[in-house]
């Protein structure tokens, strides 16, 4: 297990280190806005993204409990990480900039590999979550 911290770890120092620009970003999200009449509060999250390529990003971002790695293009972006059960999640979504700094995601959230506590044996409801989101 060491050494696969090691490993995560020293890979995330390189990219970072051979990464065009680096930014952080702040965001507000609100999940599974489609499922729900009520706007469900939003929930806070930070991140880092770098550039790797002409109009290509990659990056992560947390809310505290769930935790997603990105690769950004100007068409969507793609996502994989983890919920706060530490059950795999994947994302699809668009990424759209309202001003300079300013952007707005949503995302397609597939649980499909989850394992809901309320009804075993069946996987989470996908969701819709959109974020509100500032790049500096």
């Amino acid at each position: 297990m060491k050494i696969k911290n090691i490993i995560i770890s020293s890979i995330i120092f390189f990219s970072f280190m051979y990464a065009g620009t680096v930014s952080p970003m702040l965001g507000l999200r609100f999940d599974d806005v489609a499922g729900s009449t009520d706007l469900v509060g939003p929930g806070q999250t930070l991140g880092l993204k770098m550039q790797v390529g002409e109009n290509v990003y990659s990056g992560f971002d947390t809310n505290g409990t769930d935790f997603r790695i990105f690769v950004q293009q100007s068409f969507g972006m793609f996502g994989l990480g983890t919920n706060n059960d530490g059950e795999p999640q994947f994302t699809v979504g668009g990424y759209y900039y309202v001003l300079d700094n300013l952007n707005v995601s949503l995302d397609y959230v597939i649980n499909r590999l989850t394992d809901d506590d309320a009804d075993p044996g069946n996987p989470y409801p996908d969701e819709i979550r959109m974020t509100l989101g500032i790049s500096f």
